[in-house]
């Protein structure tokens, strides 16, 4: 269930305003790193790695939204159960393989610089090949 819950509450966090495929897109880079041996081999290690989803950060405003966050918000209740069928490693894969994303609001961060495009969902920009 911490799996569940705890990638579930950071996608929400993230992406509670980008639809389902936005929740989904999230999820689909947790787990996508999850399979990488760069990162945590959970979705809720990597969900709650320092620095990685912004969401999560103890400084962030969405830290303490996501955490107060309950079923009764139709969105989260979305993203478990996204969340639910990624660690079943039955969610489709939207992104393109993405380990990394950015808002499409900011600069292009450095680790960009040699990455690929993968997909854009909604005000998301997805990648793959970030060394």
């Amino acid at each position: 269930m911490r799996n569940i819950d705890l990638s579930a509450r950071v996608a929400w966090g993230e992406a509670r305003s980008e639809g389902l495929t936005g929740l989904q897109a999230v999820l689909n880079v947790m787990a996508n790193r999850a399979k990488d041996r760069r990162w945590p081999s959970s979705l809720a290690g990597v969900a709650t790695q320092p620095w990685q989803f912004s969401a999560y950060n103890e400084n962030d405003p969405n830290r303490a939204k996501l955490e107060a966050v309950t079923d009764d918000d139709p969105n989260f209740a979305q993203a478990v159960e996204l969340a639910a069928r990624a660690v079943r490693g039955e969610l489709e894969d939207v992104t393109g393989g993405a380990t990394h994303y950015h808002s499409k609001y900011i600069s292009p961060p450095f680790w960009t610089k040699d990455a690929t495009v993968t997909a854009r969902i909604g005000d998301h920009i997805f990648y793959s090949g970030v060394a």
